[in-house]
C-alpha cells in the first residue's frame, strides 16, 4: 500500500518569499469588503504625482551695492521634497529686460557675477529659480542691488 502524500501544487519558492515579504511589510493594502477581503497594491509615484511639491528657494547677495565691474556672489538655498537638479539666476535691468546669468547644477548653489557697466545710479533686481527632478520650479523673491 502506498502511504506517500500526493504533491500539492504551490508557488515557486522565489514567488512565495516575495509574497510573504510584501505581506509582512504591509506593502499590500488589505481592506474588508462585504463578505471577503480585497487585496490592492499601492504605488506612490514621485514624478508628477499630486504629492510632489515644487521646490522653494531663497537667495542672498554678498553685497547690497557696488560699482560696475564689482564681483557679487549670489547664493541660493533651494529645498525640495525629492531632489534639486538645477538653480538658475536671473537679473532684471532698468526698463524690464531679463537676463539669464547662469545655472548651477550641484551644491554649493553659488554663482559669481560682475555688475554691469553703464547701469550706475540704478537698482538691479536679481532672483533664483530652483528646479526639481520632476521638472517643477520655484522662484525666490527679488533682491535688489544698487549700482553706483
Amino acid at each position: 500500500m502506498n502511504t506517500a502524500r500526493p504533491a500539492r501544487p504551490s508557488l515557486p519558492r522565489a514567488a512565495r518569499l516575495v509574497l510573504l515579504a510584501a505581506l509582512s511589510a504591509g506593502a499590500l493594502g488589505l481592506s474588508g469588503c462585504g463578505g471577503g477581503v480585497s487585496v490592492g497594491v499601492g504605488i506612490e509615484a514621485g514624478y508628477g504625482s499630486s504629492h510632489d511639491a515644487p521646490p522653494t528657494v531663497s537667495m542672498s547677495l554678498s553685497t547690497a551695492s557696488g560699482a560696475g565691474g564689482t564681483t557679487v556672489r549670489l547664493s541660493a538655498s533651494p529645498r525640495d521634497d525629492y531632489a534639486i537638479t538645477q538653480v538658475d539666476f536671473e537679473m532684471v535691468y532698468p526698463g524690464g529686460a531679463v537676463q539669464h546669468l547662469g545655472s548651477v547644477r550641484r551644491p554649493p548653489w553659488v554663482l559669481d557675477i560682475s555688475l554691469p557697466y553703464g547701469t550706475g545710479g540704478s537698482v538691479l533686481s536679481l532672483r533664483a529659480r530652483a528646479w526639481d527632478d520632476a521638472g517643477q520650479s520655484g522662484l525666490s523673491g527679488w533682491s535688489g542691488i544698487s549700482v553706483y
